[in-house]
């Protein structure tokens, strides 16, 4: 019957649920998916950033395209005024012909005493500066509306590059989006996966808690009732010790525990034995130096054993080469063997 109970207990501790595990790839699931969801709302502020950026340009375009159609119009009216004006000068040169003066050197030969000379010349004068302000005007003018086609024309192609290229961007940034969303949903789906999966194994594990309580009090029963060491003046029996640890087995391990809401190892320890007036320390180390030294060979139920020098575990001795303990974290407080890890126990007097 022992025999059975123990490889039951092997078996249980071998397929142990593990909650802890699903819990910290949820967690790892968890945190790259809120990584993706923060690079996708940045890049919703981007897309967001190029569109008022595509407006704008898009804005500038439609001005100055109407800009260089208003030059073009612009050009037509300057070559017509030049044209016009072209026509008056070369009419008045011709008038001038007509009336038997071909040149200005002419007209001013060709005057009566000085006062006439000094009109014609000052008449010259007015006609020449005229002509050569309708001839600088005509060309200031053709330049500047040249000038103007190529400035526009320049600032209408920088536009049309600008369009292109926060097209462009726009573009790649809403595949990135695109595919992070994917993969967004993908680890949701993983998550839904895991989360899943840690609903089976909370069940899973309340069931071997069940299962791990039995087989503890199925092994206290075949444990040796004989032996009954002094506890603190009194007679405490290894069985009241034993069933009373076995009530809290399926209890969490949580680091620092002290109380049935959660125990670590010596915590664990600490609290079964102040059950019955015994006080040991707080810690595994030093509850090391608690009571008798006992070698493994001579292991009684009821006995404290220890892993490590100085101890950095603690446990029961459940008798066969059992203990009851709080193993670690994410664990429940469960029988197993005594692990290769195993130093020496301690009776405590």
């Amino acid at each position: 019957m022992l025999a059975l109970v123990i490889t039951m207990s092997a078996g249980f501790t071998s397929v142990y649920a593990d909650p802890a595990s699903d819990k910290v790839k949820i967690k790892q699931v968890q945190t790259q998916r809120d990584d993706l969801e923060n690079k996708v709302e940045t890049m919703d502020n981007q897309i967001e950033s190029i569109m008022i950026k595509i407006n704008s340009n898009e804005t500038n375009i439609t001005k100055t395209q109407k800009n260089i159609k208003q030059n073009q119009v612009d050009i037509v009216k300057a070559e017509a005024d030049i044209k016009s004006e072209q026509i008056l000068f070369n009419e008045r040169m011709r008038v001038m012909y007509m009336s038997g003066s071909s040149s200005y050197i002419e007209v001013i030969l060709g005057s009566n005493g000085i006062e006439d000379l000094i009109s014609r010349v000052e008449d010259i004068k007015k006609i020449i500066t005229f002509d050569q302000n309708v001839i600088n005007d005509l060309k200031s003018k053709e330049a500047t509306i040249s000038l103007k086609k190529v400035t526009l024309d320049k600032e209408n192609l920088n536009l049309l590059y600008l369009r292109a290229y926060n097209k462009n961007e726009l573009g790649s940034l809403t595949k990135q989006k695109s595919d992070q969303t994917v993969i967004a949903a993908q680890l949701k789906a993983q998550e839904n996966k895991y989360g899943a999966q840690l609903v089976i194994d909370q069940a899973a594990e309340v069931r071997q808690a069940a299962v791990a309580k039995q087989v503890a009090l199925k092994t206290i029963t075949n444990v040796a009732p004989s032996f009954t060491p002094s506890r603190g003046g009194a007679t405490v029996s290894s069985n009241a010790i034993i069933a009373y640890a076995s009530n809290f087995l399926g209890i969490p391990y949580v680091w620092g525990g002290t109380s049935p809401s959660g125990f670590d190892c010596s915590g664990f320890t600490q609290y079964v034995f102040s059950h019955f007036g015994i006080n040991l320390p707080r810690i595994s180390e030093d509850q090391q130096n608690v009571g008798t030294f006992i070698s493994r060979a001579n292991l009684q139920p009821g006995d404290l054993v220890f892993f490590g020098t100085p101890a950095h575990h603690v446990g029961i001795y459940v008798g066969n080469g059992n203990m009851i303990n709080a193993p670690h974290t994410g664990a429940l407080i469960r029988v197993q063997t005594l692990n290769s890890d195993f130093t020496y126990g301690r009776r405590v007097n």
